[in-house]
């Protein structure tokens, strides 16, 4: 008799997401370890408990924001707007990522914000998009000088909505890409702040 498969972390914590999102957080650990062809023993004996199983599968995508990592270099030679529609339609892919797991977290009597504090990376992705709205003024790249932090929650808050409220809500009415939504919702901001032409 063969040696039963190995597997390694991120395929337990794959398939355990996939079967949580699909099924809710009250999914049995039966079905997991099914997907997954091996015992429930096993899957314990790697995670301990489905509490510490559930939040391994559904804090993976907020556990690294490779968007900040861009925000923390700071703005580039290239006009703003199209950095902010880079920037936008590349956070919210993550968002569609994240909206899901964090409410199946809520679901599960999970508090996400208790998970990583205030070194968690969607506080470190306001703070870096804070920086770079202040440098885009100390840069002198926009007309009307405005409050960096009010910018970057209110720009996040925009990018937000859409995820939340198709997976929260379920108003998916509206029909446009993620792309062209960004550029409409930057559209109304470079008015609002006044940037530069070609900035």
């Amino acid at each position: 008799m063969g040696r039963p498969r190995q597997f390694t972390d991120e395929e337990i914590l794959d398939a355990t997401q996939a079967c949580i999102l699909a099924n809710g957080p009250s999914v049995s650990t039966t079905m997991i370890a099914e997907r997954l062809q091996m015992s429930q023993a096993a899957l314990f004996k790697r995670f301990g408990t489905k509490e510490k199983l559930i939040i391994a599968a559904l804090s993976r995508p907020m556990l690294r924001n490779p968007i900040a990592e861009i925000m923390g270099v700071g703005p580039s030679k290239e006009p703003i707007r199209d950095q902010m529609i880079a920037m936008g339609t590349a956070i919210l892919m993550v968002m569609r990522r994240v909206v899901p797991c964090m409410s199946m977290l809520h679901a599960a009597g999970i508090d996400p914000t208790q998970l990583h504090g205030e070194n968690s990376p969607p506080i470190q992705g306001r703070k870096y998009l804070t920086q770079w709205f202040q440098a885009v003024i100390d840069q002198g790249r926009v007309q009307q000088v405005f409050d960096p932090h009010v910018m970057a929650v209110g720009f996040l808050g925009m990018l937000h909505a859409r995820p939340f409220r198709e997976t929260i809500l379920g108003d998916t009415a509206l029909e446009c890409t993620d792309l062209e939504y960004v550029t409409q919702l930057v559209g109304l901001l470079w008015t609002g702040i006044g940037l530069e032409e070609g900035a």
